[in-house]
């Protein structure tokens, strides 16, 4: 049940709507990766295939992420740009599962030309929400809210194609991920407001306009980034221990304490400004990722794991809160894109770099190690407060 302090929030006309469609357009996203993902291993047995694409449907999205995200932002029809998306990036998923094909190249090809067409929903969605909520203090709220839900959107997602390709293939799983993208888009689409997004000055998008926003950026950047180390080190824990299958129930965990510490922490304003609060939950975090190294068992870590994941909706919330004070005018959904694309290079150098420590030296120091990020990340916040001009609409 949601706190009271949500209710006038989701009754404001469109945003309970705009936040449930953007969700279920959004669910495609994971099921999609680990659709495709299940597909190439299928074809090919190779986990360096599967590394290989998986790498192409991050960078694709990204790209697409900020060509989709700066034409709505230069006016173009937001409705046409997310409609005309959704569909391509359909088709190339039904020509990924068409196309019978054991390359590696052409599955590679093949999923990077639909992830380069995933529509831009994250970021228009959070565009959205200056437009429909003018006071700040529910903005805010809004965006902590939306990161406490997402946590949904990767669990659902994955589930749904996990069990699509345990009962029927993993064909099916990728043709049912875009099925539920392409819906989730098209409602998400007829959601009352979108217009109010762009028909704004058109802003091309230069260095000098987003410099202000770059210590955000790397904070997101460092904050994923750390919160990857922890995925692959409780993934090494659940391996160490003996019971692989653990892993899944342990990220859950993690997931829900997130959830719970979202709905909790966006619930009450930030009496000292969102940025000290920010600093405040990257310190916290940095000491929670350093405490799951000393968990001496699989149940002591999920413990750990709760109060940890407690840090992380609130955390998230509270850099969307700042990178949307600070977005320049006519270049928000370009400026979401932006952070979009630092956090997925977060996660991937976060991944990449805790599997090589996982594998050399156990879980332990990788744990240890996923406390430095957001430890600078809350550095950089401390900079931008001490220099208010860096942000001079965000701090406070």
């Amino acid at each position: 049940m949601l706190p009271a302090s949500y209710r006038p929030l989701l009754t404001t006309p469109s945003v309970a709507r705009a936040l449930a469609t953007s969700l279920l357009a959004r669910v495609g996203q994971p099921a999609g990766a680990l659709a495709v993902t299940l597909l190439v291993v299928q074809r090919t047995g190779s986990y360096a295939s599967v590394g290989l694409v998986s790498a192409c449907w991050v960078v694709a999205t990204g790209l697409g992420s900020l060509l989709w995200s700066r034409l709505v932002d230069r006016g173009r029809s937001v409705r046409a740009v997310l409609l005309g998306t959704a569909l391509v990036n359909g088709l190339g998923l039904v020509a990924l599962v068409t196309v019978q094909s054991g390359s590696t190249l052409v599955l590679a090809g093949l999923t990077a030309a639909a992830a380069l067409f995933t529509a831009p929903v994250t970021q228009v969605a959070r565009a959205l929400w200056p437009a429909l909520l003018p006071d700040p203090d529910a903005r805010a709220a809004m965006y902590s809210l939306e990161a406490t839900v997402q946590e949904l959107v990767f669990i659902v997602g994955p589930a749904l194609s996990g069990a699509v390709a345990a009962v029927a293939s993993p064909s099916a799983a990728v043709l049912a991920a875009g099925v539920v993208a392409v819906a989730g888009v098209v409602s998400f689409a007829a959601t009352p407001g979108l217009d109010r997004i762009a028909g704004g000055p058109r802003q091309p998008t230069r260095l000098d306009r987003l410099r202000p926003l770059l210590p955000l950026f790397v904070a997101g950047f460092l904050l994923i980034c750390g919160l990857s180390w922890v995925e692959v080190g409780v993934v090494g824990a659940a391996g160490s221990a003996g019971r692989t299958e653990a892993a899944g129930a342990l990220l859950a965990v993690w997931s829900a304490g997130s959830l719970v510490g979202g709905l909790v922490g966006g619930a009450r304003p930030a009496r000292r400004g969102p940025a000290r609060r920010l600093l405040l939950l990257l310190a916290g975090t940095a000491v929670a990722h350093a405490m799951l190294a000393a968990a001496s068992g699989l149940l002591p870590l999920a413990g750990l794991l709760v109060l940890a994941g407690a840090l992380v909706a609130p955390a998230l919330g509270g850099i969307y809160t700042l990178v949307g004070q600070a977005a320049p005018p006519g270049a928000v959904t370009q400026t979401f894109a932006g952070l979009a694309v630092a956090l997925l290079g977060g996660a991937a150098t976060g991944s990449a770099l805790a599997g090589l420590v996982v594998q050399e030296h156990g879980v332990a120091p990788a744990f240890l190690l996923g406390a430095v990020p957001p430890a600078l990340a809350a550095a950089v916040v401390a900079v931008t407060i001490g220099r208010r001009a860096a942000v001079p609409t965000a701090v406070g």
